[in-house]
């Protein structure tokens, strides 16, 4: 995807709750790796779905932007090779985006 690896550093961050499905989402942030290059940038993200204090799943998150497009993601649990635009507020994109140190914003409140 992207050339030029880096990751950052090791601990399980709580970043969001989906009060739909009652579900807390762990960041597990030594698990955080992003690179970029002149055609776009992106990132990798681990995250531990918990619901009552039981994990529920483990959850990889890819984020990429490429050139002027919006962000987008996909996951491994999503069929199929698309990816889904990125809509505010989304823990785990901004928790991610701000230990790597990357700048966003939010476009009409629709996109980052």
């Amino acid at each position: 995807m992207f050339a030029g690896m880096n990751s950052a550093s090791a601990t399980d961050v709580w970043v969001d709750h989906w009060n739909y499905e009652n579900i807390d989402i762990y960041v597990m942030n030594d698990a955080i790796t992003y690179s970029s290059d002149s055609n776009g940038r992106g990132f990798s993200v681990s995250t531990k779905f918990v619901k009552n204090g039981q994990l529920k799943q483990i959850v990889v998150w890819n984020f990429s932007k490429f050139r002027n497009d919006m962000w987008r993601y996909r996951t491994n649990t999503m069929r199929g090779g698309h990816t889904t635009v990125v809509i505010p507020h989304n823990g785990v994109f901004e928790y991610g985006m701000n230990q790597i140190g990357w700048r966003y914003y939010i476009d009409q409140t629709y996109y980052y």
